[in-house]
């Protein structure tokens, strides 16, 4: 066991507990709330993309007959709503003194496509839908993968003239041409996640698809089980230990100038006041100091 280098949670609540003082000093927070300020840490870890809190991972799973009719099928939800035209008023051919439209409740039948798949709880981004090709050519197949090799070989030979090829800057034009193929023949497939509902919403026809497989990218948690050095991330520990603080702080504040064995005082305010900047700073730092870029990261 490791104090200094913790690889498990309990060590790791020893470890916060060590910073503050214990056993030095008697630290008013109970395991419940260690526990509540160990998860807080991990999820802004994890979801504000900590340049350790998450990595790049690929799922792929069967389009078969099964999958497509799921994706084409709805959900009916009946739904009872008022008549548009409750609000008009109609002439009373008997009585001329004109009649409200009485309320009338209508059944209406609306139903929702199951366009997605749900994905597993540690994904937190999917940042795209590799590209399906349906030949061995550049293009999604449009342009067969022979055509190429002949300007290739003749713009690295240097020789320009003729049937040869070309230089670098016509093949760099020509990369240019073929990536306008490939989004005109075989578009990149629109998406939508929800983190919250773990739901990968899939729009469009996906009959491409059919018969093969889908490839995502996505953002995951890296598991603290799994990994157990991550329990020893210097930012981790830091900001975990002064969210504990924070917590023992407020603990301490229902109670003024609390007196300890030996004479000591402790003072639930000023521990709070120090927890809450060290928080501030901790959080204004994180994006120069821990966090990926803004654009290493696209969430659908």
């Amino acid at each position: 066991m490791s104090v200094s280098k913790p690889q498990n949670r309990e060590e790791f609540k020893k470890h916060i507990l060590t910073k503050l003082g214990a056993p030095v000093l008697e630290i008013n927070v109970a395991d419940e709330q260690l526990d509540i300020a160990i998860d807080d840490a991990f999820q802004f870890y994890n979801e504000r993309s900590h340049f350790y809190g998450t990595e790049t991972g690929y799922l792929v799973f069967p389009t078969d007959n099964n999958f497509m009719t799921w994706f084409k099928s709805h959900c009916p939800k009946p739904t009872k709503i008022n008549h548009p035209c409750l609000n008009e008023e109609v002439a009373d051919t008997d009585n001329p003194v004109t009649q409200p439209i009485q309320p009338v409740e209508v059944n209406y039948n609306i139903s929702q496509q199951n366009n997605y798949i749900t994905l597993p709880e540690d994904v937190i981004g999917v940042t795209q839908i590799l590209t399906h090709r349906s030949g061995m050519g550049i293009g999604g197949g449009v342009i067969p993968p022979g055509a190429i090799f002949p300007l290739l070989m003749g713009g690295i030979s240097g020789d320009n003239c003729g049937n040869m090829g070309f230089g670098l800057s016509s093949f760099f034009i020509m990369q240019g041409y073929l990536a306008l193929i490939q989004f005109l023949m075989a578009p990149p497939t629109s998406y939508n996640f929800n983190q919250r509902t773990h739901r990968l919403a899939l729009n469009g026809d996906l009959n491409i698809y059919r018969g093969g497989s889908m490839a995502i990218e996505v953002m995951m948690k890296p598991s603290p089980d799994i990994y157990p050095d991550l329990w020893n991330d210097m930012w981790l520990k830091q900001f975990a230990t002064a969210l504990v603080k924070a917590q023992w702080g407020r603990n301490l504040t229902k109670y003024q100038q609390v007196q300890m064995p030996g004479g000591i005082t402790l003072n639930g305010q000023q521990i709070l006041a120090d927890a809450t900047k060290e928080l501030d700073e901790i959080r204004q730092r994180f994006a120069m100091d821990w966090a990926d870029p803004p654009t290493a990261i696209a969430v659908g």
